[in-house]
């Protein structure tokens, strides 16, 4: 029949990801880079021509002889820019779903980013992801994502590609991968002023719920949940850096809910302003500001919460610490340590009359994130120093520094790294009411 027409397609041999890894079993870092690598091209020039596919899975990826990915099964895929050809077809899988996948005002690249990082978590775990409306509830990705082969940069990758806003995701295919092949070219080998070695733990302890949250730098920011992480990242001397650590104070309610608010902010602070030309000193300020707000409109929303919090920045050879609370920060250099940060208690503002102290002096905060008719930048203490090779910052909450002295801190990163950490650890574990436990060290080599 002449009047027919027919779309000639070509014939992929091949099976689909889904029994690609049911038959292989584990799938090797290098064979998840090669996937996530030609699925991302294909997104981009669909994404490109205003397309977006709208139904990536394991089931939807067809894997040849040759190890060739081919993204195929187009017949959800719509139109976010010409309303005529918008499609209201519909699919479901759970897990793999964006938040806003139904939402046509709503769709954008982020969409599909969603479902690839949801497809590669079950690539490289082969388990999938709870549904976004359950993840609200709680959210097991930060306990997930440390057990898997990828480094802290590669998991920020997937949980900023999972995000549940879709306005906090990439923005495009590319940035995606190019953060989780950990290929950043932003910095230039000229441009690198110290590698830094970083260790960091958090640890529940004998509490019920982690009230501490850490991040360092774009690398790695975690929420509430027991890990360990080891890794080297560049530190430009252009750019502006960043590690902290928040302690939800137990005496207010959700106070971990306060600290990752904490945390939260601070990481898209520095997503907004790694680049920014204005002082360090100046931006430092505006972040305290921020987030005394940011915690005191949590609060007004869940009930009084607050927490402590203990930041450090660095840009070229100049560091600029701030810290709210009694979350300690240490330099130790050339073998001698020296406490930098001021502890806001009640104990350290009785210096006057020592005799009056009592041990609950110690742990009753003066200052704390969330406290109202305060600004977070008049709350804080400052210091401010120039860097030197070798340096070493130690960040922890205070159910760190509160079983080990400065001689015992001082021994441990003398040790250095995890090896510091084991021993601090070994301290803490011997108090019977060990509290939460969070420490981040920062090692500065040219």
């Amino acid at each position: 029949n002449d009047e027919t027409e027919y779309i000639v397609m070509e014939l992929i041999d091949g099976i689909t990801l889904k029994q690609y890894i049911e038959r292989k079993k584990n799938v090797f870092w290098k064979e998840t880079v090669h996937f996530s690598r030609q699925i991302c091209k294909a997104l981009v020039h669909a994404h490109e021509r205003g397309i977006i596919h709208r139904d990536i899975s394991p089931g939807n990826i067809l894997i040849t002889e040759d190890n060739v990915p081919y993204l195929i099964d187009y017949g959800t895929a719509t139109s976010i820019t010409n309303h005529n050809l918008r499609n209201i077809l519909d699919f479901s899988h759970k897990g793999l779903d964006a938040p806003e996948r139904k939402n046509e005002n709503q769709l954008g690249p982020g969409t599909d980013i969603y479902s690839l990082c949801a497809t590669i978590v079950f690539l490289l775990s082969g388990e999938g992801i709870p549904d976004y409306a359950d993840r609200i509830k709680y959210d097991p990705l930060p306990a997930l994502l440390p057990r898997l082969s990828i480094n802290s940069r590669q998991q920020n990758a997937l949980l900023k590609g999972l995000n549940i806003d879709i306005a906090k995701r990439y923005s495009d295919a590319a940035s995606f991968l190019q953060d989780f092949e950990n290929n950043d070219n932003i910095y230039g080998e000229s441009d690198v002023k110290y590698h830094i070695n970083y260790f960091a733990k958090t640890d529940i302890g004998k509490r019920k719920i982690n009230q501490d949250n850490f991040m360092i730098d774009s690398f790695f920011s975690y929420a509430s949940e027991d890990c360990e992480i080891s890794g080297t990242f560049p530190s430009s001397s252009s750019h502006l850096h960043i590690a902290a650590i928040a302690d939800g104070v137990s005496s207010s309610c959700y106070g971990e809910l306060a600290s990752k608010a904490a945390i939260q902010a601070i990481s898209h602070f520095i997503d907004s302003y790694r680049y920014s030309e204005s002082l360090p000193e100046r931006l430092l300020e505006n972040l305290l500001d921020q987030l005394n707000e940011k915690i005191i409109t949590l609060g007004n929303k869940i009930g009084h919460t607050s927490s402590t919090v203990t930041i450090l920045t660095w840009i070229n050879n100049h560091y600029y610490i701030a810290n709210i609370g009694d979350s300690p920060i240490y330099l130790f250099r050339n073998g001698r340590l020296t406490q930098l940060s001021t502890p806001h208690t009640k104990a350290n503002e009785m210096t006057d009359n020592p005799s009056e102290i009592t041990p609950s002096d110690y742990h009753t905060l003066t200052r704390f994130l969330g406290k109202k008719h305060s600004a977070g930048s008049q709350m804080a203490s400052y210091v401010e120093g120039t860097l030197n090779e070798g340096d070493t910052f130690f960040i922890c909450s205070d159910g760190v520094s509160n079983v080990s002295n400065n001689e015992i801190i001082r021994k441990a990163l003398k040790k250095g790294g995890s090896k510091a950490l084991a021993t601090l650890w070994k301290y803490a574990k011997k108090s019977p009411k060990q509290d939460n436990c969070t420490a981040i060290i920062l090692n500065f080599r040219q």
